[in-house]
């Protein structure tokens, strides 16, 4: 059935009102906080407004937890007793009955799961505003207030010469991260000896366990729904960190920087992201990250507008970089996706 701009329109504010929906941070679905099939709330049911392609047409619905997916907006209008909205008959001429609204679930017809659990901190953990490692690695007295961090005070020694920082989500502990204080090179040369005298070795991170962290955003809370505008993601703690820092974003609600943990982004990410609303995804990830950068682009870039900084040289991150450095890769060095590839292309 072919709608014109104008019928569309209609029938997406008909649905906003209806439905008490908003739209998502790219503009291309309807995200529905009650489903009007099972009932559950939590912003799961989404409808497609963006436009058509081969795999997806406007008005396909689909909701994460229940798994129930409409394939026609006549199909969607009758479920919900709208049919004074239906302006022509519609047929679904391929039949596919396993399609759904949002293509981050491919074929497969799966609940994204962001379900979090509370948890404990390591006994003995207090948070502190001062620590001999951290102002090392540049630490002032914003980060302290801005990013909770702490140590177990050698009150329990399988912590003892680690910091401790706490992943909020909702103002919920939903997990830590604890990075021991010595170098890398440190840690191998002392694991080195260690396995040949038969003694423990040293991990360089320690981290909670009860929450995958694939469902887990490092400072996830200073994402402000319907506000914050753009997200900068970043692979660690201390990039997301050392960022706020050097580009004084400790209160600019606009932009925020956010850890995924990794080179990569999972499903459950980027519906979060999604669900406040973000439009703008800057990738941030170290220079030696190319292959990875082209594969996370193209998951978030079906979802939001989205930009690569390019650090240009494949040893660094935000975190050695300084803030003349780090001006320039978002000055001259921001690129679309498409920009960034070509850049990328081995001769």
């Amino acid at each position: 059935m072919y709608l014109s701009k104008e019928e569309k329109n209609h029938i997406i504010q008909e649905l906003i009102v209806e439905l008490h929906a908003k739209p998502d941070g790219s503009g291309k679905n309807l995200i529905v906080p009650t489903c009007p099939y099972c009932g559950r709330e939590g912003g799961k049911f989404g409808i497609y407004i963006g436009v058509e392609t081969e795999r997806k047409k406007p008005f396909m619905a689909h909701c994460f937890k229940c798994g129930h997916s409409t394939l026609t907006l006549e199909q969607l209008l009758t479920d919900i007793g709208r049919t004074d909205l239906i302006i022509a008959d519609t047929f679904d001429l391929d039949g596919d009955k396993n399609l759904n609204a949002f293509s981050f679930l491919d074929d497969d017809d799966k609940e994204i799961d962001d379900s979090l659990c509370i948890v404990d901190m390591p006994d003995g953990y207090k948070r502190t505003y001062f620590n001999k490692y951290l102002k090392q690695r540049g630490f002032i007295e914003e980060d302290y207030d801005c990013f909770p961090v702490g140590t177990t005070r050698h009150m329990n020694f399988k912590y003892d010469d680690y910091v401790i920082f706490p992943i909020i989500d909702a103002g919920d502990i939903v997990g830590y991260i604890s990075r021991h204080i010595w170098s890398k090179q440190e840690i191998d040369e002392y694991n080195r000896r260690a396995k040949h005298n038969g003694k423990f070795q040293i991990m360089r991170y320690k981290n909670s366990t009860e929450n995958d962290f694939v469902k887990l955003l490092y400072n996830y809370d200073m994402v402000i729904e319907d506000i914050t505008d753009t997200v900068i993601i970043v692979e660690g703690i201390f990039d997301v960190i050392a960022l706020t820092r050097k580009l004084n974003l400790y209160h600019n609600h606009l932009i925020a920087v956010v850890a995924t943990f990794g080179k990569k982004i999972s499903d459950v990410q980027i519906y979060k992201l999604q669900a406040k609303g973000v439009k703008t995804i800057v990738i941030g990830y170290d220079g030696d990250a190319v292959d990875a950068i082209k594969k996370t682009g193209e998951q978030l870039n079906e979802y939001f507008d989205v930009y690569v900084a390019d650090i240009e040289d494949p040893t660094q991150d935000f975190d050695s970089l300084d803030f003349w450095d780090i001006y320039d890769t978002f000055a001259f060095g921001l690129k679309t996706l498409t920009e960034y590839k070509l850049n990328k292309i081995q001769l």
